[in-house]
């Protein structure tokens, strides 16, 4: 599944705060031993045991470096003092070291496996696309995105053309296989940077960082691939169906998270569907009152 460059970057800026407060962390308990054998106190250099051990989890293998080279320094400034004993520091740096490592892979492969977790309880297992709560956290993220840095944004909403008769007539097994299909084809053509998601039934949405204009190229292209998808059902034929889209776009400016937006690509996607379907329409002030008839 593809992640939306606006998505990444708003992660990045979100975990910046805290990466910074755990590389301070790491920085104060690297620097707590570190004064302690400067000031005289040699035997503290086994204090690094704990910033060592925990230097992944806090700051990843940059901070693991910087605090083994950071012991390393200190325990060869000890090592020429009366009583010291450098080859015992040189063992236990080395051992220290080799737990950060293998407490870094334990931390790794369970950060691996969050991410794995957390992207399927985000992803419509039929579709393959994002589901509804994805969509419910994305669209006001990437309104409040538009409105911070003056950026255009678009959405689009599809819906299948006579869905409900495609399942009378072929079963339900052959509407899952359609609505995957639909889910693969929305995929192959919207771009890595579009957020799409199966908004409820056969309805899907496509939130695209853009204008207007860009998003109803992008609808353009589901349109037509759907028009062309045909897929297996009773009797060894193949049937498909058309889809309709409604686009709005995001330009108030005054503190809308998507609701606006939201009701007017709906207002356009039932344009569409009263002009006859398999077509996109952009949201125009005259579909209040087509969409209230």
């Amino acid at each position: 599944m593809r992640t939306s460059h606006a998505a990444r970057d708003l992660e990045a800026s979100d975990g910046a705060g805290p990466a910074r407060r755990r590389a301070v962390l790491l920085a104060v308990a690297v620097a707590v031993p570190s004064a302690l054998v400067l000031l005289g106190a040699t035997p503290a250099w086994t204090l690094f045991a704990l910033p060592m051990a925990l230097a992944v989890p806090l700051a990843g293998p940059a901070g693991l470096a910087g605090a083994s080279v950071v012991a390393a320094i200190m325990c060869a400034l000890a090592s020429g003092r009366e009583g010291a004993d450098g080859r015992a520091m040189t063992v236990g740096l080395l051992a220290f070291a080799a737990a950060g490592v293998a407490v870094g892979a334990g931390h790794r492969a369970q950060e691996r496996a969050a991410a794995r977790i957390a992207d399927q309880s985000l992803v419509d297992r039929l579709t393959g696309v994002h589901n509804y709560a994805f969509f419910a956290d994305a669209l006001p993220r990437e309104c409040r995105r538009a409105e911070r840095y003056g950026l255009p944004l678009s959405l689009i909403l599809l819906d299948l053309d006579r869905f409900k008769a495609f399942n009378d007539r072929h079963g339900h097994d052959a509407g899952n296989r359609l609505l995957a299909a639909v889910g693969e084809a929305i995929r192959r053509s919207s771009r890595a940077s579009d957020i799409a998601a199966r908004f409820g039934g056969e309805e899907f949405a496509l939130i695209v960082p853009g204008p207007a204009e860009e998003a109803l190229e992008a609808a353009e292209r589901i349109r037509a691939a759907v028009a062309e998808l045909r897929v297996l059902v009773a009797g060894g034929e193949t049937a498909g169906t058309t889809i309709s889209a409604g686009v709005a776009d995001f330009g108030n400016g005054e503190g809308d998270r998507g609701d606006r937006m939201l009701d007017q690509a709906d207002k356009a996607l039932y344009h569409s569907k009263a002009s006859g379907r398999d077509r996109v329409s952009l949201f125009a002030p005259e579909h209040r009152w087509a969409a209230a008839s």
